[in-house]
């Protein structure tokens, strides 16, 4: 089969278009739908100051919940170093402290002294009669 020097280019010009094509079409875009979990409302959250680690479906690190006089908060439960140990609220110094590395961080998950430079990930937590609605 013989091809003419027109051809040739024509083809291969629609080949490179079609490639190019495939290229630069936007994938759909996607989101992170985040996390949706109610639980019952643990014993251990009676009094302002107290926490709990609370392990949920599909989440890979544990969610402190820390009482406070106002309300719940909640954040990640592993340090954001490298070192990854468990945080603990320290209710006396209203701060959540890394005991490996010393780092500490506000209710909010903001930093307040390092070596972290990362903040930690942070869940609204709301009182739904006798159950705690975690979002995040």
């Amino acid at each position: 089969m013989d091809i003419s020097r027109r051809q040739f280019f024509f083809a291969s010009a629609a080949c490179a278009c079609a490639v190019a094509t495939g290229c630069v079409s936007n994938p759909a875009p996607t989101f992170d739908a985040g996390v949706d979990h109610t639980i019952p409302l643990p014993a251990a959250l009676a009094e302002p100051g107290s926490q709990v680690k609370v392990k949920l479906p599909n989440v890979k690190e544990p969610v402190l919940v820390v009482r406070t006089k106002i309300g719940f908060n909640g954040t990640t439960g592993i340090c954001s170093t490298s070192n990854r140990t468990e945080l603990q609220y320290m209710p006396e110094e209203g701060v959540i402290k890394c005991l490996g590395c010393g780092s500490q961080f506000k209710l909010d998950g903001s930093v307040v002294r390092g070596p972290a430079k990362e903040p930690l990930k942070s869940y609204a937590i709301d009182l739904v009669g006798e159950k705690l609605k975690i979002l995040g």
